[in-house]
């Protein structure tokens, strides 16, 4: 799956999908316990609506994109990290944006033979489609039909 270009995250100006179920927003600050805070949200926030391998990939994808916040975006303790999840009947949007550079992602991310550095991979395998927006700091998201994997 290649990325997206998008001039802003939906979720982050309210202009995703009308038939969204679920839509929440969580700040938190910067630095090294933010994706596992991050991660443990999101799974309180799902876990009674996304189940098995898709409620477990999308944990994965939250903690590798706030990762990426902190250490490329720059986002230590002094810094706000912002998640927004959405779900709709059959799909789930999760967008992370902080206020780094951004980026110009690669068309297809390609594995690193040394290790490392594969987050953008592991987005671009588990995901159904993916992006950046940079516009205002860097929003990476991505969308996963659900109910799609084994």
């Amino acid at each position: 799956m290649s990325a997206r270009s998008e001039p802003s995250g939906f979720l982050m100006r309210d202009s995703w999908r009308t038939d969204a179920v679920l839509g929440r927003k969580l700040e938190l600050d910067g630095g090294r316990f933010a994706p596992a805070k991050a991660r443990a949200w999101v799974a309180e926030l799902l876990s009674e609506r996304v189940y098995g391998v898709d409620l477990l990939d999308t944990l994965v994808l939250v903690s590798e994109l706030v990762t990426n916040a902190v250490r490329h975006g720059d986002a230590g303790e002094q810094e706000t990290v912002i998640v927004h999840v959405a779900l709709a009947p059959d799909v789930l949007r999760v967008e992370v944006c902080d206020q780094g550079p951004g980026f110009t992602p690669p068309a297809v991310p390609k594995a690193r033979k040394q290790g490392g550095g594969n987050g953008l991979v592991m987005l671009a395998t588990m995901s159904s489609s993916w992006g950046v927006a940079g516009d205002d700091g860097t929003c990476v998201w991505f969308e996963r039909v659900l109910g799609l994997a084994g």
